[in-house]
C-alpha cells in the first residue's frame, strides 16, 4: 500500500477549474513509451526530480521504504510513496514543488503554494482520510474506466454521461459481463497487479468497470489506475463520495 501525489506545472494547465481532470488528460494523452524516462518531463519538473530523488530514490533496495515509484509525463510527474514514509514524502515533494515553482495535487486536493516550514498541524486528505460530504455516506473515492466507443460517451461530456450510465445500466459482479477486448484486457492487467485488496466494491457493466475504495486507500490506487488507463487507451473518471 502507498500514497500517490502528482507534481505539475500549473502554468501549463492554464488555470484549470479541475486540476485532477487536467492531470488525468495529461497522462492519458502522453506518448506510451516515455512514462519511465525522466527526460519525458519538461526541465522544471526534471530539476524537481533531481532534488527529490536524493531523499526518495527511484532505484533502491526492495526493503528500503524510501524507494519511490515515479511516472514521467511532459507537464506532470506521478509519485508513489511507501505508506511508512508517506507523510515525509508528501511534505518533501511539497517543499521542493514550492522551490521549483510547481504545484502539488494530493488525491484531488490542490495543496497551497507555500509548503510548511516546520511540523504539520493541518489536514491532508490522502494522509488523514476525508470526512464524507454527505451525512451517512462513507468517505470514498470511485474510479470508472470505460470504452467510449462501446458506451457512446463523448469525452467532452464524459463525467455527466458516465454518472448517467452508472444510475441506469444493469451491472453484475461477474467480469464476464464486460464486452470488448480492451476492457477485458484492462481487468486482466488490474488483477495481475493484486490491487483488489484495496477495493471495497467492484461492479462490471457491459461498457465500463466501477471500483470504490475508501478514501484512505485512494492515494495507492491513483497512479496504477491512471497508468493502466493510459497504456490501454481507456478513459478514467474519478468521483468522490458517491452514495
Amino acid at each position: 500500500m502507498g500514497v500517490g501525489v502528482f507534481v505539475f506545472d500549473e502554468r501549463a494547465a492554464l488555470a484549470q477549474a479541475d486540476y485532477s481532470k487536467w492531470v488525468e488528460s495529461e497522462v492519458r494523452t502522453a506518448p506510451k513509451n516515455g512514462w519511465d524516462k525522466p527526460e519525458s518531463s519538461q526541465p522544471r519538473l526534471r530539476k524537481w526530480f533531481d532534488d527529490m530523488c536524493k531523499s526518495f530514490p527511484r532505484e533502491a533496495h526492495p526493503d528500503d521504504p524510501y524507494g519511490t515509484e515515479y511516472c514521467f509525463y511532459k507537464n506532470v510527474i506521478a509519485v508513489m510513496f511507501a505508506s511508512s514514509v508517506a507523510e515525509q514524502g508528501v511534505i518533501e515533494a511539497w517543499r521542493l514543488a514550492e522551490k521549483h515553482g510547481l504545484s502539488l495535487l494530493a488525491g484531488d486536493e490542490l495543496l497551497p503554494r507555500t509548503a510548511p516550514k516546520g511540523g504539520r498541524d493541518f489536514h491532508i486528505s490522502i494522509l488523514d482520510g476525508r470526512k464524507p460530504d454527505k451525512p451517512g455516506v462513507m468517505a470514498n473515492v470511485c474510479f470508472v474506466v470505460f470504452d467510449p466507443e462501446l458506451a457512446g460517451v463523448n469525452l467532452g461530456d464524459s463525467r455527466k454521461r458516465v454518472l448517467e450510465l452508472l444510475e441506469t445500466q444493469p451491472w453484475t459482479r461477474d467480469q464476464a459481463n464486460l464486452v470488448g477486448p480492451r476492457l477485458r484486457q484492462w481487468h486482466d492487467q488490474f488483477a495481475a497487479r493484486r490491487l483488489d485488496r484495496l477495493v471495497s466494491e467492484m461492479r462490471f457493466y457491459r461498457e465500463l468497470v466501477f471500483l470504490r475504495v475508501h478514501s484512505r486507500d485512494s492515494g495507492a490506487m491513483i497512479s496504477p489506475m491512471m497508468d493502466l488507463s493510459h497504456k490501454l487507451g481507456l478513459p478514467l473518471e474519478v468521483y468522490a463520495n458517491l452514495a
